[in-house]
């Protein structure tokens, strides 16, 4: 059994299913309060939650990849009947979100310190990277296959005054990448990022490191006073486990927003959803997956809004054969900018001229963007080869879905039928 706290207080308790092999109950506490519900999809019941495999909200945050290879490495052999509960006790005390696992005394995330400016400096030879996994696998509550771990800066304090060390836990995630696999993914992120932010998609703050081998990003989920805001993603409130990421459509993303997100919040949502799948197309993102979408709240029946745009990468580059992560208009080719539109109107309530207007302000961004790989790769040649792939790459994303059509499409295109509501 594993008890689950949300904002430092015990909700209830997780264990595996007595009769259904592989199967887990979650059950809430005795008197436990509304604001205490582990998932806006979960609320207070006086009856247990069974579901195949961990619950979505609590498999969220499960280690991937080389991350979790570390893990199963240096614990399987010592925990008897090793599974995923074992991994989320071993990871529990600290995730990304308000959701905390371990049993008393209540899990105190004591994320080890570490300077984020010396990643963003770093010139040794030896491998910052695997010595960071080393020391903060185990305090790393975060999912995908991307190499990262989650990391306490020992050195910031941000313009509000909140210095980390009144922070117990993880304030940055850290990424690198397998250069058998993925070269260069740090610095492709980074420019990605950098379009999504000046198209005007809300991002975390993000640095590149010197060599080009760490991208250091701030927590989206940490507020202004020390306290982790609720996290969760379209996997979760479609009650899909994480393997399933990518099932559905960017459609169903659209209708969960419009079911979570907060009535005043939820036009600022389907606008930057739209600009998101909008800069997706452009370039050639074909991992924005159910997982890559969230909410954020303080607490359950507070307001629920998007969460900032994250992991955004140029995937073609690896595999040009690549396809978009979720459907659109019934498949998942990259789609022309009539499509784009039709799903601006029809399905995030923005009208043509708005819509066509965005879909400019996304090409006008990757076009902006596109010199600063050159000059990257001149300073770093052994960015030169990503630097040439990714630049065709986004000039085949503007050319499809967004340069060419996106020009007077919105007057060309029939009106489409009304939207139902799904307030």
């Amino acid at each position: 059994m594993l008890l689950v706290w949300a904002d430092s207080r015990i909700a209830g308790a997780l264990d595996r299913h007595d009769s259904q092999m592989g199967d887990f109950l979650f059950t809430y506490g005795l008197q436990v309060p509304e604001q205490s519900a582990v998932s806006l999809t979960m609320p207070v019941s006086l009856e247990s939650y069974s579901f195949p495999g961990l619950h979505p909200v609590f498999q969220m945050n499960m280690p991937e990849g080389r991350l979790r290879e570390v893990l199963e490495k240096r614990f399987r052999k010592v925990v008897q009947g090793f599974d995923e509960l074992s991994l989320l006790e071993i990871t529990g005390r600290s995730q990304i979100g308000r959701l905390r696992y371990g049993n008393a005394p209540p899990p105190k995330d004591a994320v080890p310190l570490q300077s984020v400016q010396e990643i963003l400096t770093y010139s040794g030879s030896e491998d910052l990277f695997e010595d960071l996994v080393n020391r903060f696998a185990a305090v790393s509550g975060i999912s995908g296959v991307q190499p990262k771990v989650l990391v306490r800066d020992e050195d910031a304090l941000s313009g509000d005054g909140r210095s980390s060390l009144t922070v117990k836990g993880a304030t940055h995630i850290v990424k690198s990448w397998d250069p058998e696999e993925y070269p260069e993914l740090a610095a492709n992120e980074f420019f990605c990022l950098t379009a999504a932010r000046r198209a005007g998609l809300d991002v975390p703050h993000f640095e590149l490191s010197q060599n080009g081998r760490f991208l250091v990003v701030e927590r989206f989920d940490l507020s202004a006073d020390g306290e982790y805001l609720g996290f969760e993603d379209c996997c979760v409130l479609n009650g899909l486990p994480a393997a399933e990421k990518y099932e559905l459509s960017y459609e169903a993303v659209a209708k969960t927003l419009k079911r979570y997100v907060s009535p005043v919040r939820r036009p600022e949502a389907l606008d930057a959803l739209f600009r998101s799948v909008a800069l997706s197309c452009a370039l050639r993102n074909g991992d924005a997956h159910l997982k890559n979408y969230g909410v954020l709240y303080r607490a359950p029946g507070e307001e629920v809004f998007l969460s900032p745009a994250y992991d955004i990468v140029s995937t073609t580059p690896y595999l040009p054969k690549d396809v978009m992560a979720l459907m659109l208009d019934g498949r998942k080719s990259f789609p022309s900018a009539k499509v784009l539109l039709r799903f601006a109107q029809v399905h995030c309530g923005i009208e043509p001229e708005k819509a066509a207007a965005i879909l400019q302000k996304v090409a006008q961004t990757v076009v902006d963007t596109l010199p600063e790989l050159d000059r990257y790769a001149s300073d770093r040649p052994e960015f030169g080869p990503m630097a040439q792939k990714m630049k065709e790459a986004w000039s085949g994303g503007l050319d499809r879905s967004l340069k060419r059509e996106s020009k007077g499409a919105a007057k060309k295109a029939a009106p489409p039928a009304p939207a139902p509501d799904l307030s």
